[in-house]
């Protein structure tokens, strides 16, 4: 949950989030793998690049 919350912490701020972040400060924080070592499962690895997409998507204007 920590993880996902910094996820949604960043994208208050910043809007969108590149993909790669995911693996850097402040998202290594709890693991130094990123989003790779906090969800060990490829499938839900696979569902957040997806909901990051999706969010990224809709945050682009016109």
């Amino acid at each position: 949950m920590t993880f996902v919350k910094t996820i949604i912490s960043y994208l208050s701020k910043n809007g969108t989030i590149n993909k790669m972040m995911l693996f850097e400060s402040p998202f290594t924080d709890l693991n130094d793998q990123g989003l790779s070592g906090v969800f060990d499962n490829v499938a839900d690895v696979s569902k957040v690049v997806k909901i990051i997409d999706d969010i990224n998507k809709n945050a682009e204007v016109g």
